[in-house]
């Protein structure tokens, strides 16, 4: 696997999940924008790869790409439903809970699971490496499905631009 595209990975999930742990105002473009340049990053990264060269199995690398993308948007669609959506100064925030980290514990594990199964259908390891990030980015926009769609239910307005600032800063007070 490609070591910087794990790391941005990484780095991507670990960042989320605390900012969203701890609770954040939702504004809508922090929702949307995230997953979106995670699947033009993945795709970038996928069209890289010298498929003449690197696909041996062409057919096997398209079923276990399509798989994970399938498992990924399932999976961010049952993450969605586990995070707490509510209302607190007049906007709309989301908040994980230890069942979404569990989720995402849970997804982590079966993500590996479907590489080992790839590689012991002998997928191209490259192909499956460059996928990360765009199957990533579509598990996050499977969340971001249910969650937008949960936070236009409050019939609350989304956070304006800069609300995570000012939370920090204290001018939000109280955590629900």
């Amino acid at each position: 696997m490609n070591t910087t595209t794990l790391l941005i990975a990484v780095a991507v999930i670990v960042l989320l999940m605390v900012r969203r742990y701890i609770g954040e105002p939702l504004a809508a473009r922090r929702l949307i924008v995230p997953p979106l340049l995670l699947i033009v990053a993945g795709g970038y990264t996928l069209a890289q790869v010298d498929f003449a060269t690197a696909a041996k199995h062409p057919v096997i690398d398209g079923a276990v790409l399509g798989a994970g993308a399938v498992l990924a948007v399932i999976g961010g669609i049952v993450r969605g439903l586990t995070v707490k959506v509510f209302v607190q100064q007049g906007h709309v925030w989301y908040r994980y809970t230890l069942v979404t980290i569990g989720v995402w514990v849970a997804l982590i594990v079966l993500r590996v699971g479907q590489t080992l199964a790839g590689r012991s259908l002998h997928a191209d390891a490259a192909v499956l490496s460059a996928g990360l990030l765009l199957v990533l980015g579509l598990s996050f926009l499977g969340e971001a499905a249910i969650v937008g769609r949960r936070a236009i239910a409050t019939g609350a307005p989304f956070a304006p631009q800069g609300a995570r600032r000012a939370a920090r800063r204290g001018d939000f007070i109280g955590r629900v």
